[in-house]
């Protein structure tokens, strides 16, 4: 997706193609990960994407219908050597 932005600031054509056969109804991309976000930094929009957006998606967990908590998978998190920015 990041390849398809770049290619699209840049005035060339592209085209995204995705192999599943039916559109997933479930949730997907809910986060960047260190590498994206080296990504769009070399592309120049880091400081934008990071203002729109929030670094931690609490996630909710369920026992049958029931709600049974909020936790934050990367409370704690920091960066490293290896990953500039810990994943979104």
């Amino acid at each position: 997706m990041a390849l398809a932005g770049d290619l699209a600031r840049r005035g060339m054509r592209y085209r995204l193609v995705d192999k599943a056969s039916e559109y997933f109804a479930g949730s997907c991309g809910k986060g960047l990960q260190p590498r994206s976000l080296e990504v769009l930094d070399d592309l120049g929009v880091i400081d934008q994407v990071l203002a729109s957006g929030v670094t931690h998606l609490p996630s909710r967990r369920y026992r049958r219908d029931r709600v049974v908590g909020d936790v934050d998978p990367h409370q704690g998190r920091q960066p490293t050597p290896d990953a500039r920015t810990p994943a979104c």
